[in-house]
């Protein structure tokens, strides 16, 4: 934006040089003039983040002191990018053999009034940028209940509610979706409802030997005990608990290769 900005101003600078001066051909002083200042301002963006911030985590009335801190880095931005442009065009000048010295005096407050409206706009940009990441982490569905990365290949974290929890995935017996949820079921009757799609946990289980054997459902191949198939082409999985589970003949290559 700063560079946009920038190269807007030089174009239309240039313009007003060529109607009244008449000098059609100058472009490279004022593209030189608001390069200057776009470098300065662009090594400068930290202040007006850091201003964001502050004034992002103030309430009630340590708002008026956010704002008062935000007032003060606003000061020093525009000092230091006055100061800066004003060097960077007097080196420019000197080595390209012109004499030049920068109008110190008549553009601080010509400056300074530019620079409040600019570092605000900085500022407000910032803002706006965090609290729309702080929506979009909150919006439902977006946080992930599989927290990445796992503490090891052999375990992954669930998120059931506000309690996380470690698991050895050989411990999962089976995945059924539930609504906006999906149900992990491990050994020794324990279960957790975590919200995610199934699809999700099916990407991220896969490799771990836990697939999709129904619409609604992923098992562990490894507790699978016996396969049964049926005329239909579906087919009957019973695990290692006794339980029972139908399948469909959609997500039979899941299991082919057990009863090759």
């Amino acid at each position: 934006m700063v560079i946009v900005s920038c190269t807007l101003s030089a174009m239309s600078e240039a313009r007003d040089i060529s109607w009244r001066l008449g000098t059609p051909h100058n472009f490279w002083e004022p593209a030189m003039w608001d390069a200057t200042s776009g470098i300065v301002v662009i090594a400068l963006l930290p202040l007006a983040r850091f201003a964001a911030a502050l004034i992002g985590a103030s309430s009630g009335w340590l708002l008026a002191v956010g704002l008062a801190a935000g007032a003060a880095l606003e000061f020093l931005f525009s000092t230091l990018h006055i100061v800066g442009m004003g060097l960077l065009r007097e080196f420019v000048y000197r080595i390209s053999g012109w004499a030049y010295a920068f109008p110190w005096g008549s553009q601080f407050p010509y400056e300074m009034r530019k620079d409040l409206l600019a570092f605000c706009g900085l500022v407000t940009i910032f803002w706006l940028a965090d609290r729309l990441s702080i929506v979009t982490e909150s919006a439902p569905g977006k946080r992930p209940d599989v927290i990445e990365p796992p503490a090891s290949a052999q375990e992954i974290w669930l998120r059931d509610g506000r309690i996380s929890v470690l698991i050895d995935p050989t411990e999962i017996i089976s995945v059924t979706s539930a609504g906006n949820y999906v149900e992990y079921r491990l050994t020794a009757n324990r279960t957790h409802l975590v919200r995610a799609t199934l699809q999700t946990q099916e990407d991220r289980l896969a490799p771990l030997g836990i697939v999709r054997v129904h619409r609604t459902r992923l098992i562990n191949l490894r507790r699978i005990v016996a396969l049964e198939w049926r005329q239909s082409g579906d087919f009957e999985v019973r695990l290692d608990t006794g339980e029972t589970v139908a399948c469909s003949r959609r997500f039979k290559t899941a299991v082919a290769h057990l009863a090759a």
